[in-house]
């Protein structure tokens, strides 16, 4: 389940003799977290992961359910792009190494590469060797994960964008990288 969700847990018995009491519990926390047949988690929280049991007394017994596991999966937030050691400006010839990070996401993270807005790579580095003036432009990266039993709830986070400018020897200028906007998570539905 996904943060922020709405979670309600059921419990049944097959078999039991007069009124029936239900309480609920997490393992970890030592107060019930609530009685009757159903338990609602109105918001999950990243404190709502855990192993929930049901516990069921008709007065002359009790007997207590499995454990459920509930995992709250958060969605990605916040893609930033961390450059290698870069001499301004960029020579032809170098080699520029980018690196994209998330601050918060349930794995797995996927990252794309945006050049120029033109999807170029995968994976959370992204390396330019022997670079030319064809690499300068607007760099970013788009950290993608899936949440749900199904994954067809997707988040996406873009990076801020980085702009690189790549100079041949013989020209003078102050090229290098620069940040530029902040990008913002946006949740799209696959299905």
């Amino acid at each position: 389940v996904a943060l922020g969700d709405r979670l309600v847990l059921s419990c049944a018995v097959a078999a039991g003799t007069g009124a029936l009491s239900f309480s609920w519990h997490r393992e970890g926390s030592a107060a019930p977290l609530g009685t009757g047949p159903r338990l609602e988690l109105r918001r999950l929280g990243d404190n709502d992961s855990g192993r929930y049991r049901c516990r069921v007394s008709d007065g002359d017994s009790a007997a207590e359910s499995d454990a459920l596991n509930v995992t709250v999966l958060v969605p990605v937030a916040n893609a930033t792009i961390t450059a290698g050691p870069l001499s301004h400006p960029v020579p032809a010839g170098d080699t520029v190494t980018l690196r994209c990070s998330v601050q918060v996401g349930s794995a797995p993270v996927t990252f794309t590469w945006l050049h120029n807005g033109q999807e170029v790579a995968r994976g959370p580095l992204l390396e330019l060797g022997d670079i030319e003036v064809g690499h300068s432009g607007t760099y970013q990266c788009v950290a993608t994960n899936q949440l749900g039993q199904d994954g067809h709830r997707v988040f996406r986070a873009l990076s801020t964008e980085v702009a690189l400018e790549v100079t041949t020897w013989g020209q003078r200028n102050t090229g290098g990288v620069t940040q530029g906007h902040q990008g913002v998570q946006h949740p799209w539905s696959d299905g």
